[in-house]
């Protein structure tokens, strides 16, 4: 499913573990016009939720890594695993946000 997104260039602005639901939440403003669908009577960006169900594992490096407004500069999916790899950018670092999850869900907020 994270596959047909095409999440490069797109904004993190907040990202939520839920120990107790066993979800991962990333808020991003999505790069709508590099999708394969897009119409050009769209918005080119649009905001949402990618949530992640059945998390087995979830880490950010550096631990110190702040969220805030980050770009997506690169997703790694390993399918059949469910290991999911985002590099992002950071004030003077680059970050990781790695997940492992069962499924992922987009969920457009108004």
């Amino acid at each position: 499913m994270l596959a047909t997104f095409d999440l490069h260039d797109s904004v993190v602005e907040n990202v939520e573990y839920l120990l107790n639901e066993n979800k991962v939440q990333i808020r991003l403003d999505l790069c709508q016009w590099k999708q394969a669908n897009y119409d050009e009577s769209e918005p080119e960006m649009q905001a949402g939720v990618l949530t992640f169900t059945d998390v087995g594992s979830f880490q950010i490096e550096p631990p110190k890594f702040m969220i805030n407004s980050n770009e997506i500069l690169e997703v790694k999916v390993q399918d059949g695993r469910g290991n999911i790899e985002i590099i992002l950018t950071g004030n003077d670092d680059v970050g990781k946000v790695c997940i492992v999850a069962q499924d992922v869900y987009w969920e457009v907020c108004d």
